[in-house]
């Protein structure tokens, strides 16, 4: 049984034309990454002390298990044997106000006690290979994460010269 959010709801969190941008994240003019931003457009929450994963170890974790991502309705192969998790606790930071945290500082407890506001913006980074950053070109995209267990959760956004290639600006962020 597949269950997806409201499109209006998406469109609250991840406004279209705000949400999704490419961005330099190393100062060297070029894009490497995307950048995701997500308005808490629900109630406010404060991020637990400790994170409790249970028996689920994140080493063993194949997201392809579980579902699929798309972009542009082509899957992007992120299973096991193509994605290194060490590589996703590199390349993936979360930032709230300005401050930027990873997968492992988020788990350890880094940011525990922490309450995002209503209104307040969480901004995903995921730095990308050439190959991927390649496909964000100017225009319309749709990505869409799918599973059996979650709902499954459409983004449609467009790219334009306004979100693409910005300076990564941590106050922003």
């Amino acid at each position: 049984m597949s269950f997806k959010f409201p499109a209006f709801l998406i469109k609250k969190i991840f406004p279209p034309k705000k949400a999704v941008s490419t961005v330099d994240t190393t100062g060297d003019g070029k894009a490497d990454s995307i950048q995701i931003m997500a308005l808490n457009v629900i109630q406010p929450f404060t991020i637990p002390e400790n994170i409790d994963l249970g028996d689920f170890n994140i080493d063993d974790f194949d997201i392809s298990d579980y579902g699929e991502i798309l972009l542009d309705d082509e899957p992007l192969d992120v299973s096991k044997q193509n994605i290194n998790l060490q590589s996703i606790r590199d390349r993936v930071k979360i930032s709230h106000k300005g401050e930027f945290y990873t997968i492992d500082e988020i788990l350890g407890g880094k940011v525990g006690g922490k309450t995002i506001a209503m209104g307040d913006s969480l901004t995903i980074i995921i730095k990308l290979d050439d190959e991927d950053i390649g496909k964000l070109t100017e225009g319309k995209h749709t990505l869409k994460i799918e599973a059996e267990s979650i709902p499954s959760l459409e983004i449609s956004f467009e790219l334009t010269n306004k979100s693409m290639n910005l300076k990564l600006d941590s106050n922003s962020a």
